[in-house]
């Protein structure tokens, strides 16, 4: 039984693989079985009977807490729902908010953007081209006044009529405006898909206390479910104690007999050995 609790809560709240949840409920199994070899093994003693049964009180109600959680799951689930959606729409404004100043911080550069864009296309359907001064260096061969043979360089100054170069410039913002329009469109659709996202993290952020919280609520309004939280409260303590109650209110059996008369062999043997 313990082995399977030991399973389930390894797997359902601490997230362990199911080597781990196998591995911790043996581990939980075998802390009981030493527990209960101890009661058995033990002589009859009130303190040993009073942690026991504090012991047995509380294992029977983790025990019954976690049974509980999986048998109303669909109601955990159904209740966490209806919390995740009043959480939601406290948080959800603020995120909304935050994505429409982003909105708006794009819609204000796109704006200038497309203003810049506009003077460029005007300034550019102005002067479609423009002139450029041009250097070109011709050299004429010469006589000195000796009569040497030399060059002379002669350097011709004209314009040249080129595309005007801002012409590119729009082609650049235009790249821009079209990077802004797709952040702006991500940011739309981040806005549509942000409340079932919201959703997901915090029902993803849900842990084994708020499950608890839900399922105290769930027991709270549900007689019906009250009572069969203490039906298996009820059942876990009977195992539990069960070991207890036949320790104390059976006799002295075989198996104490056999267990003390070992006992005694082994404090003779002690006693011989110092007395030599």
């Amino acid at each position: 039984m313990w082995l399977l609790i030991g399973f389930l809560f390894s797997r359902e709240y601490l997230r362990l693989p199911a080597l781990g949840s196998v591995i911790t409920g043996i581990i939980l199994m075998i802390i009981i079985v030493q527990i209960e070899r101890q009661i058995i093994l033990g002589a009859k003693n009130k303190k040993a009977a009073t942690f026991r049964i504090i012991l047995a009180l509380v294992m029977s109600l983790l025990g019954s807490v976690i049974v509980d959680q999986i048998i109303f799951k669909e109601d955990i689930i159904k209740e966490k729902l209806m919390s995740v959606n009043n959480e939601v729409s406290k948080v959800l404004p603020q995120k909304i908010n935050e994505i429409n100043l982003q909105e708006k911080d794009l819609d204000s550069t796109i704006a200038n953007k497309q203003h810049e864009r506009e003077m460029l296309i005007n300034e550019v359907t102005r002067k479609p081209t423009i002139r450029l001064p041009k250097y070109e260096s011709q050299r004429i061969p010469s006589k000195t006044i000796d009569g040497r043979d030399t060059v002379l360089v002669k350097k011709i100054y004209t314009t040249e009529s080129v595309l005007n170069p801002k012409a590119k410039l729009i082609e650049d913002i235009d790249k821009q405006i079209s990077n802004l329009r797709e952040e702006k469109s991500a940011l739309t659709q981040r806005k549509i898909d942000i409340r079932e996202k919201t959703e997901e993290e915090l029902l993803h952020s849900k842990g084994f206390l708020d499950e608890l919280k839900v399922m105290f609520k769930i027991l709270v309004s549900s007689p019906i479910s009250l009572v069969v939280w203490g039906l298996w409260l009820l059942f876990f303590l009977i195992i539990e104690l069960f070991v207890l109650i036949s320790k104390l209110a059976d006799q002295e059996n075989d198996y104490e007999r056999i267990i003390k008369h070992q006992r005694d062999v082994r404090i003779a043997a002690i006693d011989k050995l110092n007395g030599f």
